[in-house]
């Protein structure tokens, strides 16, 4: 037994019951007398929603993010400039207290911190959120503008962010993530200009059907202007036809000493192609003899005329017995009254058969037919007025075409000596000389071979080996 004084208190020790115990093991190490030791939170992320604002010509990540820090659910929201890796950015957590204690009207809907964040999602999926400030590396406001059912205006609910410096953890999470941006930037440019290199061929594929289709064109288009050549030439041509051609050369072989003659129309002018100047046409077409020209007109008649006479500049009246006019369309004849002067020369004119037609005043596309039937003194064969035009007195002119007529006999006799016996030899006497022959042998259809060699002519006689096509000159 102890004694105890009167000052003192006798203690007895509470009852205690343990229930449970558990037992960590955590790192330690050296600390300071000013430092303090910091547990770090539990931390559990249950969702996580990424959007992006514009804010003066820049874009901002805001993450929105539902999390449990020690069993207890917050809301964190997290704003950086897109893209950008830095070492700060903007953050605030909030739990269900933090808001209810701002007593917004927006929120008194809401009942838990779950409502509250899906009013927050929707608010950016309803572009009801937007930023409202920011100051560089201080702070980060967000403002949701809302309507209330039986308010006018509206209600903002603002939510401030502030700066919170990265660590590490954070800095190596935007590295990894814009590695990743890039990749897959990379991987999408490789698609494009996978799909690019693919177009590319399709159209080097088109393009070479397009070329291949082109050449085919280009041929056809050669044929179609060649047909369409042709038509253009068959179009330009006043003879139509071999018969028709006939026609002429049968009326050109009826000149007397012309008989039997061989004929070719040698083309010096045709309007078309030279022109409708009469001093054009005076330049290449006077002073040629034996010369037959062709007219088609707008009234569709076609005609000419034949002389032995050659064109010139001058002003005066000639006799040609031998000239005539004639009509394609109609196929009739017009042959010169003997010893008349039915030709007519002007510079202000092309070929002109007085009282049947003229072509030219000024210029090579105008022609005029004369009213002169009965009293015609000229031509013969004319029954009415201006018939060698379809009745027509004036008419423009479409095509005209000048030719030199050549004509040419053949005869054949022996050799002579200085050649083998069995070669023919063809005598050829060309047109230069054919008015000297005429005069010579008139009425004489066929003059003999012996008559030409006795002849004195301006000129030579040219002869053809028949068997090997040579010529030569006697």
């Amino acid at each position: 037994m102890t004694s105890i004084n009167d000052n003192e208190t006798i203690i007895f020790p509470d009852e205690e019951e343990l229930n449970e115990e558990n037992i960590f093991v955590l790192p330690y190490s050296k600390i300071n007398d000013n430092e303090t030791i910091i547990f770090p939170d539990e931390e559990e992320l249950n969702e996580e929603n990424i959007f992006v604002l514009p804010y003066s010509k820049k874009n901002y990540a805001i993450k929105v993010q539902l999390v449990k820090l020690n069993g207890k659910p917050f809301i964190r929201i997290i704003a950086q400039e897109e893209k950008k890796i830095v070492n700060f950015n903007y953050m605030v957590e909030m739990n269900e207290d933090d808001f209810n204690s701002q007593d917004n009207i927006l929120l008194r809907p809401y009942r838990d911190i779950q409502g509250i964040y899906l009013f927050i999602l929707g608010s950016f999926e309803d572009g009801m959120i937007s930023i409202a400030d920011i100051n560089q590396k201080i702070y980060f406001n967000l403002v949701i503008e809302g309507e209330i059912r039986g308010y006018k205006n509206l209600f903002t609910f603002e939510i401030k962010l502030k700066m919170h410096e990265c660590n590490k953890d954070d800095v190596q999470e935007m590295i990894c993530n814009k590695t990743n941006e890039l990749e897959n930037e990379n991987k999408n440019f490789e698609s494009k200009l996978n799909v690019i290199e693919k177009e590319n061929n399709n159209i080097k594929i088109q393009v070479d059907e397009l070329n291949e289709k082109e050449k085919k064109y280009e041929l056809k288009l050669i044929e179609l202007e060649e047909i369409i050549r042709n038509l253009t030439l068959q179009n330009k041509q006043i003879i139509k036809n071999e018969e028709e051609n006939k026609y002429i050369i049968n009326r050109l072989l009826q000149i007397p000493g012309r008989e039997n003659k061989n004929i070719s129309l040698k083309l010096k002018y045709r309007m078309t192609e030279d022109g409708d100047s009469l001093q054009m046409f005076h330049s290449k077409c006077d002073n040629i003899p034996n010369n037959l020209v062709l007219i088609k007109s707008s009234s569709g008649a076609r005609f000419g005329g034949y002389t032995d006479e050659p064109w010139t500049s001058g002003n005066n009246d000639v006799v040609d017995n031998n000239c005539f006019c004639f009509s394609l369309s109609n196929r009739k004849l017009y042959n010169v009254i003997q010893d008349k002067a039915a030709l007519h020369n002007h510079s202000n004119h092309g070929p002109s058969f007085n009282n049947i037609f003229y072509i030219g005043a000024d210029s090579l596309s105008y022609g005029n037919c004369t009213n002169c039937v009965q009293s015609n003194e000229y031509f013969s064969g004319i029954n009415n007025n201006f018939e060698i035009n379809g009745g027509n007195s004036e008419f423009t002119i479409l095509e005209l075409e000048f030719y030199q007529s050549k004509f040419e006999f053949v005869v054949t006799e022996k050799p002579p000596r200085s050649l083998k016996s069995n070669v023919n030899i063809e005598v050829v006497i060309y047109t230069s000389f054919l008015q000297s022959i005429d005069e010579n042998f008139t009425g004489t259809t066929s003059p003999s071979a012996s008559s030409i060699r006795n002849f004195p002519l301006k000129g030579c006689i040219a002869f053809r080996n028949v068997a090997t096509s040579k010529r030569g000159f006697i």
